[in-house]
């Protein structure tokens, strides 16, 4: 047993742990976790990191991603006993072999306690709608379509129910349960900029954390403020009733990005 304990400590100690800024399109995903029903984010970066290092390792990321959402800041890790690989070298050694859908961005060696999910401190993930008559095929991928511009001044002071800690059970799908549905919202903003030619809506909210599928919930639920057809005491009503089912439906997939994780 001391011969094992010994080559245990021995494996500690020259294991390296690397994280990476990762960006991917998320069209080209069934989603950012593996899956055996498709291409995932983890899956593809798995393949290119046993390519260049010549051995398995599992990939742990910051946030979880659906089928068809992209992210410009998403925080993943690996472990490795390879010495001879800097890691600020490892965005070059990895897109190299990696699918062009996904491209490390930076790659910084750091501490054993460190992990992207748990480590993290907030999340900041961008919303964005596309305002035309016809959806522009330059970001078809990137925006969801909204043919008629909506009140933005109603849906900023809509948003103001969201702000603050609070339980967001109304606005979590189901499929991923968690033990708390307690979040914090830190900030909630809306504004409009331009895009490869087309107007766009956009709205980026920061949180401590998550729940599954609330951030497009949040932001369908905004679009109806914007329609005319709730109000900020509807959204309180909502959040304070913990019912899913009497919330609008969310927002589409394509219009969502994970673009900061903060520790």
């Amino acid at each position: 047993m001391s011969g094992l304990t010994a080559k245990s400590q021995q494996l500690k100690a020259i294991m390296r742990r690397i994280a990476f800024l990762v960006a991917y399109d998320g069209a080209a995903f069934c989603g950012s976790q593996r899956q055996s029903n498709g291409k995932s984010v983890q899956g593809e970066l798995e393949r290119a990191i046993e390519r260049v290092l010549k051995h398995s390792a599992s990939v742990a990321l910051a946030g979880r991603t659906d089928a068809g959402v992209h992210a410009t800041g998403q925080v993943g890790m690996f472990e490795t006993e390879n010495q001879s690989l800097p890691a600020e070298r490892v965005p070059l050694a990895l897109n190299s072999v990696l699918d062009r859908a996904v491209r490390v961005r930076e790659g910084r060696l750091v501490e054993p306690r460190f992990h992207p999910r748990f480590s993290a401190q907030g999340r900041v993930y961008r919303y964005r709608f596309e305002l035309a008559s016809i959806a522009s095929p330059m970001i078809r991928h990137q925006a969801a379509l909204l043919k008629t511009e909506p009140d933005i001044a109603a849906m900023r002071a809509g948003a103001e129910a969201f702000i603050g800690r609070q339980d967001f059970a109304a606005w979590q799908s189901a499929g991923s349960p968690t033990p708390s549905t307690v979040r914090t919202v830190k900030r909630l903003e809306i504004k409009k900029s331009e895009a490869l030619g087309s107007e766009i809506l956009e709205i980026e909210i920061e949180a401590d954390a998550f729940l599954y599928q609330m951030v497009r919930n949040i932001v369908g639920a905004l679009i109806e403020v914007g329609q005319g057809k709730l109000a900020y005491d509807d959204l309180r009503r909502l959040t304070n009733g913990l019912d899913r089912t009497k919330c609008p439906p969310p927002a589409p997939p394509q219009g969502l990005c994970l673009v900061e994780v903060k520790y």
